[in-house]
């Protein structure tokens, strides 16, 4: 799909594709910038002591950027299953009982995928702070530029997450996604504002 294309079909009247698949593009867009912030001192002069940093940051910030490309997708596959649960016949009390099932299931599902474009995004702010302090110069405000898009990303997420947490019976799994939830949260928070620091004195 092409660019356009993508975001035509972000703009029809349609659930999907919706906010996750724009919170798992932003880590992919952040995690795309990072690689070419890399790349940049891949081989340069100046950068010979961090070689092995910027080459192992270009590979790594190559495969986040395709698992949040994925990410994207399981977005809209996450919201189609809730919708058919939820469709689901509940006629007789089995149906019903069918019915709630599926639903806690659809809705766990739903909440666990964008926790993981968090996760993934939280990797990507992080690449961006590497990217930071051991990626081209000329190339700072990319860097900058590639943690606030993955902080973005990630907060978006984090706002899917809770919808559907939500809906949620049962405590146990609420109680460790909404700890999971916080510190992801909290150490973006941390990375985020190290990484602006950062950019910022050297503008």
């Amino acid at each position: 799909m092409t660019l356009e294309a993508y975001l035509n079909s972000l703009a029809d009247a349609t659930p999907t594709p919706g906010g996750g698949s724009v919170a798992a593009l932003c880590g992919a867009l952040a995690a795309a910038l990072t690689c070419m912030v890399a790349s940049l001192a891949v081989g340069k002069e100046g950068y010979e002591s961090v070689q092995t940093d910027v080459k192992d940051l270009e590979k790594r910030s190559k495969d986040l950027q395709r698992r949040l490309v994925v990410l994207m997708e399981e977005d809209a596959k996450a919201y189609d299953a809730v919708v058919a649960a939820i469709r689901l016949p509940r006629k007789s009390d089995e149906e019903r009982a069918e019915r709630v099932r599926a639903m806690q299931t659809a809705y766990e599902h739903a909440t666990m995928v964008p926790l993981d474009t968090m996760a993934a995004c939280s990797e990507a702010l992080s690449a961006a702070l590497v990217a930071a302090q051991k990626g081209n110069r000329n190339a700072i405000t990319d860097a900058g530029t590639a943690a606030l898009v993955a902080e973005a990303g990630l907060r978006a997420a984090a706002l899917n997450v809770r919808i559907n947490l939500a809906a949620l019976k049962d405590n146990a799994t609420r109680t460790r996604i909404e700890a999971q939830l916080g510190r992801i949260l909290q150490d973006a928070d941390r990375v985020g504002h190290t990484v602006l620091a950062l950019v910022e004195g050297r503008l």
